[in-house]
């Protein structure tokens, strides 16, 4: 079950590099799909974002991670966990750079002991030609532990065009 909220945000101050960009939040709640036990969901709330600045276009996101208190210290993703940082043509929805980030499986495998982590992606830059828009966007791939299913891509909502 997912659930999923919009609306264009401003990361305040504190956050990485905050000036300029233009921001969506979304969120998804997840079933750990490897775990048997009763409460295990995690829900996941992205700011992504993307700014135009000296002839770039850059794009990033953080993730606000609330899983169950219960998994504090628990291994719940293997290593190849990671997020992506994309720029999207924003007519065409193409990626046309990506970034992927490690640490996300690090920061999931320690929740702290409400359940909680955040983790920032690396930034992903992109020299377009002139004239053309482009949007963040968010992927986190997340490979649970015991589910045996590799891989699994969860996006987030797009940045506002810049």
């Amino acid at each position: 079950m997912a659930a999923l909220v919009t609306g264009a945000t401003v990361l305040g101050a504190g956050s990485a590099s905050a000036a300029g960009y233009r921001c969506t939040t979304s969120s998804k709640t997840i079933d750990h799909p490897g775990s048997t036990a009763l409460s295990d969901d995690f829900d996941f709330k992205v700011t992504t974002c993307a700014k135009r600045e000296g002839g770039y276009v850059y794009s990033k996101f953080t993730v606000d991670i609330d899983g169950p208190p219960g998994f504090s210290g628990y291994q719940v993703v293997n290593y190849d966990t990671r997020g992506l940082a994309q720029v999207k043509n924003s007519g065409s929805g193409t990626v046309v750079k990506s970034a992927y980030g490690s640490g996300l499986a690090g920061k999931m495998n320690n929740l702290n002991g409400y359940g909680n982590t955040i983790y920032t992606s690396p930034t992903a830059q992109y020299r377009p030609a002139a004239g053309y828009r482009y949007r963040g966007g968010s992927v986190l791939q997340i490979d649970w532990k015991d589910d045996g299913a590799g891989l699994r891509s969860y996006s987030f909502s797009a940045s506002p065009t810049v």
